[in-house]
């Protein structure tokens, strides 16, 4: 609810400080994938929330120790990035985050 009602705090507080965020796309592929942190994670949703992007989750699953759902954002120009995406948990905070995402092309 936290994500989709754009309340970043709320999403953050699922976050542990320490976190490794993991995403590979088209400028970051499989063998150089880009690695940011929680710091960085803070400032994306931030600026997301900040431009209007609207952010929703579906097909979750959550174990004890790992989660996964499929991220979509939906930008003011009517493009969309979608992420599937895996989160390692420890004491009940996401501690990894990996994701496999695509964006729709830029209009010409």
């Amino acid at each position: 609810r936290a994500f989709a009602a754009g309340d970043v705090d709320g999403v953050l507080g699922y976050y542990s400080k320490d976190l490794e965020h993991v995403e590979i796309d088209a400028g970051a592929p499989p063998n150089a994938p880009r690695t940011t942190d929680f710091e960085e994670l803070e400032n994306k949703l931030r600026g997301a929330a900040q431009g209007g992007v609207k952010l929703s989750i579906d097909n979750t699953f959550v174990a004890d120790d790992r989660a996964a759902c499929t991220i979509t954002c939906e930008l003011p120009d009517g493009r969309r990035l979608i992420s599937n995406t895996i989160y390692d948990l420890a004491d009940g905070k996401i501690v990894r985050q990996f994701d496999v995402q695509v964006m729709d092309p830029q209009s010409p």
